[in-house]
């Protein structure tokens, strides 16, 4: 059950090329493995601090009642053969007392707000890498917005053939040493540490926490892709986080799926 978080919670953003001091980075990743105990958090940030340092954008849930740092986001934009560009999710963390509350909708509202002040487009696709069911389920909620899509879908009826080949372009961009499977979506050995999780966490869904426990071993990850096709439904996700767009019809930044598809040979890595 999450914490009573209404009034505690502060939400920040930061640029980290401008902002990311290395005392504020320790004071991040201290806040979040005492949030977050089960989890090898420890482990995870003496290997790894990629997640802030190569980030476009950080947003923050910072507790005020003790300063504590209880939940971070961040993502960069990546650039694609053909000169377009899609949103890289690179991490989403938040403490094991505030999930289901409120921190997870305002950071994300957030972000996405400064992400549109800042470079004034919303993409027209967003990715991340996830051992979690949680988050395949919280990203693909959003295909309930007309024409928006996701992969891996598992959903027959949902199904989007040419998926696979574009998802196969954009894994030789966010994991170009490993190797991955178009049909199932799962990048192998890419997680560090793989035993980040003590084991496979569970979603309501069913179908989906056993796709996962199917396909995905401890250190891979799944490549999910949310693609959003219009204006229209890039308004209406901003929408869902409570973000005015400061221009109608928003602007989208485009990372040319047809060239993806075509740049990938449906096998990637080793």
């Amino acid at each position: 059950m999450a914490a009573s978080d209404t009034g505690t919670l502060e939400i920040s953003n930061l640029v980290p090329h401008r902002a990311l001091t290395a005392d504020l980075e320790d004071s991040i990743t201290a806040g979040l493995i005492a949030s977050l105990p089960t989890l090898k958090m420890r482990t995870l940030f003496a290997q790894r601090r990629d997640m802030f340092r190569e980030a476009d954008l950080i947003t923050l849930a910072t507790d005020t009642t003790d300063r504590t740092v209880i939940g971070a986001l961040s993502s960069r934009w990546c650039t694609t053969p053909s000169g377009g560009r899609f949103l890289h999710i690179l991490t989403q963390f938040v403490g094991e007392r505030y999930q289901g509350g409120i921190a997870f909708p305002r950071s994300w509202g957030s972000h996405f707000a400064q992400l549109y002040r800042d470079w004034s487009e919303f993409p027209d696709l967003l990715v991340l890498k996830t051992y979690n069911p949680v988050v395949y389920c919280v990203m693909r909620a959003f295909t309930r917005v007309p024409g928006v899509t996701f992969y891996p879908e598992i959903r027959d009826e949902r199904h989007d053939p040419g998926a696979a080949d574009r998802a196969g372009g954009i894994a030789k961009i966010i994991a170009p040493d490993h190797a991955f499977d178009p049909e199932t979506g799962v990048i192998r050995d890419v997680g560090d540490p793989p035993d980040l999780y003590p084991s496979l966490p569970e979603s309501r869904n069913p179908k989906v926490n056993e796709y996962f426990a199917l396909h995905a071993r401890p250190g891979d990850r799944i490549l999910c892709m949310l693609s959003v096709p219009t204006a229209d439904a890039g308004g209406m996700i901003l929408d869902v986080f409570g973000v005015t767009p400061l221009t109608i019809p928003i602007r989208m930044a485009r990372s040319g799926m047809a060239e993806l598809a075509a740049d990938s040979d449906g096998r990637n890595g080793h």
